[in-house]
């Protein structure tokens, strides 16, 4: 089988995960990887696509929640696998999808495990082309919470870093947004965030989704309406207990398309990347348009 590596040299181990790939190729006699390194310009998009030319029947890819969806917008509709080795803060994906946290047991399943069919989100931000994401994407205050979050800290201890943010966040009041599901008529809502996600769980044991199906192609639709601090209580409780049905200041619905435009602009936020603020937020699930090795 023809390899391909795409590797984020900024996110430390990488030369761990080229090695175990290189030796797992000699060993199984298969050509040697072809290796393409991400840069803060060409962020694994251009690297797939290059993996691809070269003839690679299953890209590798080694990185974050950021790298691994650009690669996968890269390998979006061609048949040729992904294979994942997390190395980033939140790793979501991976977390989804259960695979192994360590470098030898990731890279055993990235070369060897099944492919599994798994969505992917494709947003527009205002008037951008598509841009991809793998796990969540929102508008709104929860945004706003990844924008403020130190990013050294976040190196550093990785997911809590977004508790102090989330805290000062979580006091922010609702704001006026039109939302319209599956070229439905519009809705008009004030949300403290509205979120489109594509898997469930997030760390500290919370399922942010009822249904959250990495292959269903549907997105669940969070519409975080919270008005009073209370609130907060029921969502946390149905988030961290999977309680069925809606709670005060949280209501969920499935949609394959999405659109959230708001009066004033706001942040807008891809897998914990953040763009704008924006005006409008436009999204849609390709479904089973990648092969992920599980």
């Amino acid at each position: 089988m023809r390899l391909g590596l795409v590797l984020n040299p900024s996110k430390g181990g990488w030369e761990r995960v080229l090695d175990a790939v290189t030796a797992h190729a000699r060993q199984s006699r298969w050509p040697e990887p072809a290796v393409h390194l991400t840069s803060r310009e060409e962020t694994g998009r251009s690297q797939a696509a290059a993996a691809i030319a070269a003839g690679a029947e299953l890209v590798v890819v080694a990185g974050g929640d950021g790298t691994v969806r650009e690669v996968a917008h890269g390998l979006a509709r061609t048949g040729v696998e992904l294979g994942i080795v997390p190395a980033g803060t939140a790793n979501l994906l991976a977390h989804n999808l259960g695979l192994p946290r360590t470098v030898p047991a990731a890279v055993q399943v990235a070369v060897a495990g099944r492919p599994r069919p798994v969505d992917l989100g494709l947003a527009r931000v205002d008037d951008s082309g598509d841009l991809p994401f793998v796990v969540l994407a929102g508008m709104g205050h929860d945004a706003a919470t990844v924008a403020a979050t130190n990013p050294t800290l976040k190196d550093r201890i990785g997911w809590p870093a977004y508790v102090a943010p989330a805290t000062v966040s979580a006091l922010r009041r609702p704001v006026p947004v039109t939302v319209r599901h599956d070229g439905g008529d519009p809705e008009h809502l004030r949300v403290w965030s509205v979120l489109a996600a594509n898997c469930t769980r997030v760390r500290a044991g919370v399922h942010i989704a009822p249904g959250g199906l990495v292959d269903d192609g549907l997105f669940d639709v969070l519409e975080v309406t919270v008005r009073r601090p209370g609130q907060w209580l029921g969502v946390a409780a149905k988030g961290v207990f999977r309680l069925p049905g809606d709670v005060p200041g949280l209501a969920t619905r499935a949609s394959r398309e999405v659109e959230v435009v708001s009066e004033a602009p706001l942040h807008v936020q891809l897998d914990g990347d953040v763009l704008g603020p924006a005006r409008r937020l436009t999204v849609r699930c390709e479904e089973h348009a990648l092969l992920v090795r599980t």
